[in-house]
């Protein structure tokens, strides 16, 4: 064994030689790119290429341990077999295997390199796009724009200069280690856990990902952290997550029992119908108009909507001056509106965020739809406003393509991490993005700079999020957590201190960011809203009676004395996140036209249609929930509360008038709100690849 083993050393060693070419030619490649299209200003950032080179390093390394994993594999198996005519022949399946690896890795990089000339970026799902044109066309073009013949004589002489190198590493005699028993399994291990390393390309809590690219403010040095390859494998993960986007959710339309939007909207529209409806007018239907106001149009309201990360309401129960989890925000809980019968849209970031920015119940920013512009977004009722309007991230903007899906949706400003960290000096950050308190100052002082357009802010926190790091100068309030908690906590107590602290920093930062609002002449014209994207799950196990605790986020509004409704409101009434954007364009804008499959939550009371009117929709789980039921719209099922129970608690029902009503009003809003989206998107897929280009 101890041969073997001798061996296995030495076939990596010669495996890490190989490494070391192909890490070489994809450096060429980088610095090939910087010298063709880099400019001047990039000699003012040495940092930051730098940076670049060294990200584009890890990337390198990720995608050559995925090219070289089979000889790899064949020489862990070779360890287990002393047949050396065996050993000699996967030598040789080894060789021309890497040869035509590298073969098959240089035209994917030379493809990279003159991908940009066109599309001014790296490989993109668009190239899949050009197999639907005309292919003659196409090949002529790249004949005639591209320099193929040099590149076929650069192509062959790195196959060549490679052959021989290999053959050079086989010719040299082996090493010979001499290792004891107890150090052989752990070579062995060693090597193992670094190949491991290799393919995760780092070696930190989560495997290296796409938004890890961005290392500057300027785009083109991110640009040169990822490889070809790398850029390949993701259009290829976007083509396959959207080429059945259409079929798939029709095909789940139709299980819900829905065949076209004119049957979803005859359901949904049931109580206000009258006639016939044709798709264009069921589509028209989910357009509304806020009333005219002659003292909004004099005087238009800042909005600022926060988004905060893992925002629980379950865990707001808990506040107390023992366990202090909302800091300086409690004092605004108390004094402003705050809905606690609230449901979040999606159970995961990406699907909240998108539901609540495009009003889409299919995520699109990672798919070819990204680029489409939908008529549904937040955004475009503040545009026809007059509105400047942003998207202000903590994370890296390119997080989940939110960068680009957000500037298609109509947001003027798309800022994120780098532009906070320029803006706020001696910013901390951890993995996520900035932490909260300097993304809120980077957007008080956005909000605060004179200027004739009122501002509409979509803003994204990031801190409270695992693994729950927080700024080196927070000095948590302490938190002692009840026996009583402690008895059905999912984790030890250590890690939900953790989790708690980094709760309480989030709001802390949110109810830091309210006093300055509120203590400036900002106070008087900014409307603030907040929201959670999902609720944190990590700590305590919800059952199937408890689903409405499960999914709630809470929903925070402080509307300034002179922008507030003259009705009461109803702080008990049911909602989700498709109800948000409908009270703040009714709160903020005049005559002005929106997309809404929502509830204006601080409208007049519909006398006996309230508890049918406000409900809840978690999309995510497909429940809703209402004052009188609660459903499962995907399976069915009926709930109803348990009156007696001390807390909202649920109870399976075989039928009940209440929860028909809710399943038909959710199945149908679903629907509606599902064949739009498909809609829009199948447009887009109609358009020549030559015009969706043009968009991009």
């Amino acid at each position: 064994m101890s041969f073997q083993i001798n061996r296995f050393l030495n076939n990596n060693f010669k495996l890490f030689k190989v490494y070391l070419f192909f890490l070489a030619i994809f450096t060429l490649f980088r610095t090939w790119f910087l010298i063709r299209l880099g400019d001047s200003s990039l000699f003012l950032l040495p940092g930051d290429v730098s940076m670049a080179f060294l990200r584009g390093l890890q990337y390198d390394t990720m995608v050559i341990c995925y090219l070289l994993i089979i000889p790899f594999l064949i020489h862990f198996v070779v360890l287990f077999i002393s047949k050396e005519n065996f050993v000699i022949k996967c030598g040789r399946i080894i060789q021309w295997y890497c040869l035509t690896v590298l073969a098959l890795a240089l035209v994917v990089l030379f493809i990279d390199q003159y991908y940009y000339n066109y599309f001014q970026t790296h490989i993109s799902v668009i190239i899949f796009g050009l197999a639907d044109d005309d292919s003659q066309t196409v090949m002529s073009s790249v004949w005639t724009d591209y320099p193929i013949f040099r590149l076929a004589i650069v192509w062959i002489g790195t196959l060549i200069g490679f052959h021989y190198y290999f053959k050079k590493l086989s010719a040299r005699p082996e090493l010979h280690f001499s290792l004891t028993k107890i150090v052989r399994p752990i070579s062995i291990a060693t090597v193992l856990a670094l190949y491991l390393v290799g393919l995760r390309g780092t070696a930190g809590t989560l495997p290296l990902e796409m938004h890890d690219s961005q290392v500057s403010e300027n785009k083109f040095v991110n640009f040169l952290t990822v490889n070809g390859i790398y850029a390949f494998k993701q259009s290829y993960n976007e083509r396959k997550k959207s080429e059945n986007v259409i079929e798939n959710h029709l095909e789940q339309l139709r299980t819900l029992g829905y065949q076209s939007p004119v049957a979803a909207a005859q359901d949904y529209f049931a109580s206000d119908s009258t006639g016939e409806i044709s798709q264009s007018d069921a589509f028209e239907r989910l357009f509304k108009t806020t009333p005219k106001n002659s003292f909004l149009e004099k005087n238009r309201p800042n909005v600022v909507f926060v988004f905060m990360e893992s925002m629980s309401n379950y865990n707001m129960n808990f506040d107390s001056k023992q366990m202090n989890l909302l800091g300086t925000l409690r004092k605004h809980v108390q004094s402003d509106i705050v809905f606690r019968n609230f449901v979040s849209s999606g159970n995961i970031t990406i699907q909240s965020l998108e539901y609540l920015m495009a009003n889409s119940p299919v995520s699109l920013s990672q798919t070819k739809y990204r680029s489409a512009e939908l008529p549904s977004s937040v955004a475009i009722p503040f545009k026809n406003s007059g509105y400047e309007t942003g998207f202000v991230t903590g994370g890296k903007v390119n997080w989940r393509g939110m960068d680009a899906f957000a500037t298609r949706q109509k947001f003027d400003k798309v800022k994120g991490m780098a532009d906070i960290q320029k803006s706020i000096n001696k910013s901390q950050a951890n993995k996520w993005g900035v932490y909260d308190e300097y993304l809120f100052d980077y957007v008080f002082n956005e909000i605060s700079e004179q200027q004739s357009k009122p501002k509409f802010f979509f803003v994204q926190t990031t801190t409270n999020h695992t693994p729950f790091e927080l700024p080196t100068n927070y000095k948590p309030s302490k938190i002692s957590i009840p026996d009583s908690l402690k008895e059905i906590l999912l984790v030890n107590e250590d890690l939900a201190v953790k989790n708690l602290n980094a709760y309480q920093y989030a709001n802390n930062c949110l109810g830091n960011f309210l006093d300055k609002i509120k203590n400036s002449p900002l106070g008087e014209n900014t409307i603030v809203v907040v929201t959670g994207d999902h609720n944190n799950l990590m700590l305590f196990d919800f059952d199937e009676a408890h689903q409405l605790q499960q999914r709630g986020v809470p929903l925070y509004m402080y509307i300034p004395k002179k922008y507030k409704p003259s009705a009461d409101v109803d702080i008990t009434r049911f909602g989700s996140h498709k109800d948000i954007f409908p009270t703040i364009f009714n709160l903020a804008l005049s005559n002005s036209r929106y997309y809404t499959l929502g509830n204006n939550l601080l409208g007049a009371s519909a006398t006996n249609q309230s508890t049918e009117q406000f409900y809840g929709m978690n999309i995510g789980s497909s429940t809703s929930f209402s004052a009188d039921a609660a459903v499962n719209f995907s399976t069915s099922t009926l709930y109803k509360w348990d009156q007696a129970a001390q807390t909202k608690s649920l109870t399976r029902v075989p039928k009940s008038a209440e929860a028909s009503t809710l399943l038909k009003r959710s199945k149908s809003n679903y629907a509606l709100s599902m064949f739009y989206i498909l809609d829009q998107i199948e447009k887009m897929e109609r358009q020549p690849v030559s015009k969706k280009v043009a968009q991009l």
